[in-house]
């Protein structure tokens, strides 16, 4: 089977292909494995590990406001669909499967123009753009949310089929986890972070929150992430290395481990992410980024928040004075631990990735 996945803007749309690859070279089928994402992404570094071909379009996102960048922006997305185009037409792929993001626009229609089947993933409980401007021309629209249906009408078919993770993080449990850093079962262990590329406003709050709570409580530990180009030796240096349990790192390289271990998980509200996190049960307090397209990381968190799964404190609200409350609350009652964990685990669809295999081999054929 030749398969080609498209996604991209953010690592957080490039994931769920890399998940797919994992699980397709996995499988016993011989499959050869083509992606296209946007020129110059960072994001699509991890591709290259899976993908027998990988290739990149010029196409650039569409700014909500009004601005002549968008006159660009469009005429490039009309470029790249041809540029999609000659590109199927040489790798001549059973399927074209989009996972989110601008990228997927173009790649899509020029599969649906050549009657190659399409299938588009829809990570987030708020369609983006380009699911909303393709999902009528796919054979099948694949969402995490069941809520996210009503935002899809006329579209052929839809299934709820939840977010594939990748194999890694199936790899490790909780007790090998705290075990791997050094926790016992007494221990309330913290982890905040703001995405890849790190967060203003969770970095103030969550850095004050470990030098002036979390390193001073005998109990806590914490490690907070600041994304590398928010690291400062000035203002992160005395924990560089792990003091009082607690330690400032400017990347996470063991994502899978430190979420299994977390007892309490302070983040954004991605849509990976919170599937992750429901995976594990962590209780979560989540900060939506308000800087993002048509404010879908609020809408994924509210769905947990009105299911009693998570804590949102809104990014305009947040202070360390709040998050502080919240965390002491949190660590002092194991019992609301608890609940929130519980909650957030009726959100995991641990099987996703399987889903999504037999649907591609069915609408393949």
């Amino acid at each position: 089977m030749k398969i080609v996945l498209t996604g991209g803007g953010t690592a957080g749309h490039v994931h769920p292909a890399l998940a797919i690859a994992e699980a397709l070279i996995a499988s016993a089928e011989s499959c050869e494995i083509t992606f296209i994402g946007r020129r110059g992404g960072k994001e699509n570094a991890p591709m290259k590990a899976v993908a027998t071909n990988l290739y990149e379009i010029e196409i650039y996102g569409i700014k909500r406001s009004l601005s002549p960048k968008n006159l660009k922006s469009l005429f490039c997305a009309v470029r790249a669909r041809g540029e999609a185009k000659r590109i199927l037409k040489a790798v001549k792929p059973d399927i074209v499967l989009g996972t989110g993001g601008y990228v997927c626009w173009p790649v899509l229609s020029a599969a649906a123009s050549l009657g190659i089947p399409t299938l588009i993933h829809e990570s987030n409980a708020s369609a983006g753009l380009a699911t909303k401007a393709i999902y009528k021309k796919c054979d099948k629209v694949l969402i995490n949310y069941p809520e996210t249906e009503k935002q899809l009408k006329g579209a052929k078919e839809i299934i709820t089929v939840g977010n594939p993770l990748r194999r890694d993080f199936y790899s490790v449990n909780r007790q090998s986890a705290r075990r791997a850093l050094g926790l016992c079962e007494r221990d309330v262990f913290i982890l905040s972070f703001g995405g890849s590329l790190g967060a203003e406003a969770i970095n103030t709050a969550a850095t004050e929150l470990l030098k002036s709570y979390s390193s001073k409580a005998p109990r806590i530990k914490h490690i907070h992430a600041t994304g590398r180009a928010n690291y400062s030796d000035n203002l992160h240096g005395e924990y560089s290395r792990e003091r009082n349990g607690c330690r400032i790192l400017p990347y996470i390289d063991n994502m899978p481990t430190l979420l299994h271990a977390a007892d309490i998980v302070i983040c954004r509200a991605g849509a990976v992410t919170l599937s992750e996190i429901s995976a594990v049960g962590a209780a979560a307090i989540l900060i939506p980024s308000p800087n993002v397209t048509d404010n879908h990381q609020y809408k994924n968190a509210k769905i947990l928040s009105d299911s009693g799964a998570a804590v949102i404190i809104e990014e305009k609200d947040l202070t360390f004075e709040v998050l502080l409350e919240k965390v002491k609350l949190l660590s002092e009652k194991p019992e609301d631990r608890k609940r929130l964990s519980k909650c957030i685990e009726k959100f995991a669809k641990r099987d996703s990735t399987d889903k999504i295999l037999k649907i591609i081999k069915i609408v393949a054929k």
